[in-house]
């Protein structure tokens, strides 16, 4: 199971005892969601508004650590190849279709599908059967065994159920696909506003609360802090500590207390295409990045040094004291310079490098890491993309160099696998490893937690050797400002907002 480090929760309302039913809650969100196909988008724009319309097997619990039933109201491993679910009873999907394992088996191999050109196809790899003996059953036999299993069935982003008499016709999950979230879709309007409402057939007996939500995008973040300010909406999140520290100080404004520094902040290469195609220009180019700098100037000291597991995601992560003990993590210009010249770079060279400005971080990250690697001859060109077209930069190859943020995984093995196995379908950096292949295979077919944490840091540490991809540091995913008339809501350590189920308004 996913272990995490320990956070704090502002829970002002749990304490009030009477939730009040009615009212749509308005949430400011940063960026405008690419796709509603939980099966073929990865962007974390995507999720934020997927996980209130669908829902999974299983789910995470209230603290982010632990998984229990959604869909399906028990589960038992048989043996380390076979997973027998039995599904709830009754449960509808939007569009009034009865839930059936036939559902399930649908998912799943439509995400396998080469036509659906899942980015998840490859996670779910070891699954050789899917049965369905009657209409509540599901099956799930293994080819070997695989560790992560339990921990992508509780998460939207890799297993949303879908219903196979909504989507079989087309293969497409089109904006108002049926799931079987606590909200249903309405309307939606491009980079503007999308609007759910309240699915009154949720299997949990009297929720959600809410009426329903209106999901407003506003990508300027001192436009969603006015919003809040002004009540236009209630719950939003912020990039900058600064804006946290004044707000939660004031009346009427919660937050939470200890976010967790679960994103990690990429740096990935192309690795096809000279100069990156030689290890010796990689790792200089590690070499001369300062990534305490980089903390220290981007967040003001609020972000962890970071390997490319976070390191609150223990005990996966490599700590943040730890990291600059890893190959080509210390900044050393007269290395990197001597690496160039081996590598018949002896003046640098130029490149590219793509980012997105719908995270402010992720730009000033960029910008620090141009001024650093100039030192040693390595000149950036930074090209600002909107971010729909950044997520197809990265999942496509189409820049030497590319800056991003990582949502957070729910097991080591998702991110590292989906981005670094040479058998993804994704691969962006279009690593070619025998030996990191190797080390992802025991990963997912060890068992014993003890053991996948020593497997998972040498993973880290191989990557860092050969510097596939770097990573500038982890920080929150978001730090999220909420108004006191919000009740009943919690943050998650994986920052996702399916807590809003169970969340109302006072007025």
């Amino acid at each position: 199971m996913l272990a995490l480090a320990a956070i704090e929760l502002s829970h002002p309302a749990l304490a009030q005892s009477k939730p009040r039913r009615g009212g749509v809650l308005v949430v400011g969100l940063a960026a405008n969601p690419p796709s509603f196909d939980p099966h073929k988008s990865a962007a974390f724009a995507t999720t934020a508004v997927t996980e209130h319309i669908f829902g999974c097997l299983l789910r995470w619990d209230r603290t982010g650590t632990v998984v229990e039933p959604d869909l399906a109201e028990s589960y038992e491993i048989v043996d380390n190849l076979t997973y027998k679910f039995i599904l709830r009873k009754g449960v509808k999907f939007h569009n009034g279709e009865t839930l059936r394992s036939s559902d399930v088996k649908f998912t799943f191999d439509r995400i396998a599908n080469p036509e659906t050109a899942s980015p998840w196809r490859s996670l779910y790899s070891s699954i050789s059967a899917i049965e369905t003996p009657d209409e509540r059953t599901v099956i799930f036999r293994m080819s070997k065994p695989f560790a992560p299993f339990l921990n992508l069935l509780a998460t939207v982003k890799y297993s949303a159920i879908v219903s196979e008499v909504d989507i079989k016709p087309t293969n497409e999950v089109v904006a108002g696909s049926a799931g079987t979230g606590p909200f249903k879709f309405v309307s939606f309007q491009a980079n503007s506003n999308l609007v759910l409402t309240r699915n009154d057939d949720y299997y949990e007996e009297g929720l959600p609360y809410l009426d329903g939500l209106k999901l407003r995008i506003i990508p300027d973040e001192g436009s969603r802090v006015a919003a809040l300010r002004s009540n236009t909406c209630q719950l939003t999140s912020v990039d900058t500590p600064e804006v946290v520290q004044q707000m939660a100080g004031q009346p009427g404004f919660e937050s939470q207390d200890s976010p967790a520094n679960m994103r990690v902040v990429l740096l990935q290469i192309d690795q096809r295409t000279p100069p990156f195609d030689d290890v010796r220009v990689r790792r200089a180019f590690s070499l001369a990045m300062n990534r305490q700098q980089i903390a220290d100037v981007v967040w003001r000291g609020r972000a962890a040094l970071a390997a490319a597991i976070p390191p609150a995601q223990a005990p996966y992560g490599i700590p943040s004291e730890e990291v600059l003990g890893l190959p080509y993590q210390t900044e050393n210009l007269k290395q990197a310079k001597a690496l160039l010249a081996e590598a018949g770079f002896p003046e640098g060279f130029k490149t590219q490098l793509a980012v997105s400005p719908a995270t402010f971080s992720d730009v000033s990250v960029a910008q620090v890491i141009q001024q650093q690697v100039a030192r040693v001859g390595i000149r950036l060109t930074i090209e600002q993309q909107e971010w729909g077209s950044l997520v197809k930069t990265l999942q496509g190859t189409l820049a030497p160099l590319v800056v991003v943020g990582l949502a957070p995984a729910a097991d080591p093995e998702t991110n590292m696998n989906i981005r670094l196995a040479s058998t993804s379908s994704i691969n962006p950096g279009k690593t070619k490893d025998p030996e990191l292949d190797a080390l992802f295979l025991k990963g997912r077919e060890t068992v014993d937690p003890a053991a996948r944490v020593g497997i998972y840091r040498d993973i880290q540490r191989r990557i860092a050797d050969q510097a596939y991809a770097m990573f500038p540091a982890a920080c929150p995913m978001n730090f999220e400002l909420w108004r006191s008339e919000l009740k009943g809501y919690s943050s998650t350590p994986l920052a996702a907002l399916v807590m809003l189920r169970q969340a109302w308004l006072a007025s």
